[in-house]
């Protein structure tokens, strides 16, 4: 990826751990990674910090992610950005939820490097 069209990607999730394997994945694909741990940070980091991709842990103490992306309807500026949820949910109503609030996918952990990586070329390249 050439650095003239280096994406920026939001990477939300309470797992420093998993913020840590992913953040690392989407380093060596040559993205910029902006790493909150809590979905109220990521919301206000949001107002200053415009990324270019949003992967969305489900489940997180607080808000979560479906409240997330709820709140996020009420932020005009970022709602174009695209969000790919992350998650160990597996059930069909957590995923139909999910797409009815707006995300671009819904990939289930744990998440192989050539999927994550996969999943994001299309992504943006769509």
């Amino acid at each position: 990826m050439s650095e003239n069209t280096k994406k920026t990607i939001m990477l939300i999730d309470d797992s420093s751990t998993n913020n840590i394997l992913y953040e690392s994945i989407l380093l060596d694909e040559g993205y910029n990674v902006i790493i909150c741990e809590d979905a109220r940070i990521a919301l206000t980091r949001l107002q200053k910090d415009i990324p270019d991709l949003i992967i969305l842990d489900l489940m997180m103490p607080g808000i979560d992610g479906f409240n997330f992306l709820e709140k996020r309807k009420m932020m005009p500026a970022v709602l174009d950005i695209p969000v790919l949820m992350l998650t160990a949910r597996v059930d069909k109503e957590s995923e139909r939820k999910a797409y009815e609030l707006g995300v671009v996918g819904y990939m289930v952990k744990p998440v192989g490097i050539s999927e994550i990586t996969e999943k994001l070329k299309k992504i943006f390249i769509a």
